[in-house]
């Protein structure tokens, strides 16, 4: 998709419970306790930010508002995009696909959005491949535990660099991170501005020429 400047998802890193009255605020969706980590990535699966401060019930959206990432994105000079799946609000800066595509021309934009934002899922597959330790669970100190996932972030990142995916099987399959199925963020709490800015961004990016040439004279022929 043009003009995309990164994919970002949230993935969950299991924990122990680390205890105290705020123990529950761990607790995800799912039962177990983690750490909900934020993640920006780009077209080669290489992080671009990552976000590891927020325990596993939060939101990725409230996460996403309170990110460097948001800030960077929002600022109109950087001319770029996010795309993000139906967790997050749709923005002039972070596109989400539809909720009810309907003409061919939202059905392309919905499938060019699960096409381009499917790498980050690849991504967090190949990170927790490399690091199992991501995938089975930390069960250290809580400092400890951002350290060592951001540590694995870092390695994560030079290995992309230095392309050291010898041992690494191309298959999507293995990349895979189980995607988390988030419900749609209802519409009255989205950015209308965003949903302009998308439709704006459909009409200019899957809309044939032959189709508005041919709503062009039809509107003509309306005005004779």
């Amino acid at each position: 998709m043009p003009g995309i400047g990164g994919c970002i998802d949230c993935t969950h890193i299991k924990i122990q419970n680390p205890g105290g009255p705020d123990s529950e605020a761990f607790r995800n969706r799912k039962g177990y306790f983690s750490l909900n980590v934020q993640v920006v990535c780009g077209p080669s699966m290489e992080f671009f930010d990552v976000v590891i401060r927020w325990p596993g019930s939060y939101h990725d959206s409230f996460i996403f508002s309170g990110s460097y990432a948001n800030q960077y994105f929002a600022d109109p000079t950087h001319n770029v995009i996010l795309l993000g799946d139906g967790g997050y609000a749709c923005k002039p800066y972070l596109f989400t696909p539809l909720r009810n595509p309907i003409t061919p021309a939202e059905q392309k934009y919905n499938k060019s959005h699960i096409r381009t934002r499917n790498i980050i899922e690849r991504a967090f597959g190949l990170w927790k491949r490399k690091f199992p330790c991501l995938r089975r669970g930390l069960a250290n100190a809580p400092n400890t535990i951002v350290n060592i996932i951001l540590s694995c972030a870092l390695l994560y990142n030079l290995s992309r660099q230095f392309n050291q995916n010898n041992t690494d099987s191309d298959d999507q399959e293995d990349h895979l991170e189980e995607e988390e199925h988030h419900e749609m963020i209802k519409e009255i709490d989205n950015n209308v501005l965003g949903h302009i800015a998308r439709r704006a961004f459909i009409i200019r990016h899957f809309i044939t020429k032959h189709y508005i040439n041919q709503v062009t004279y039809i509107n003509c022929l309306h005005t004779i």
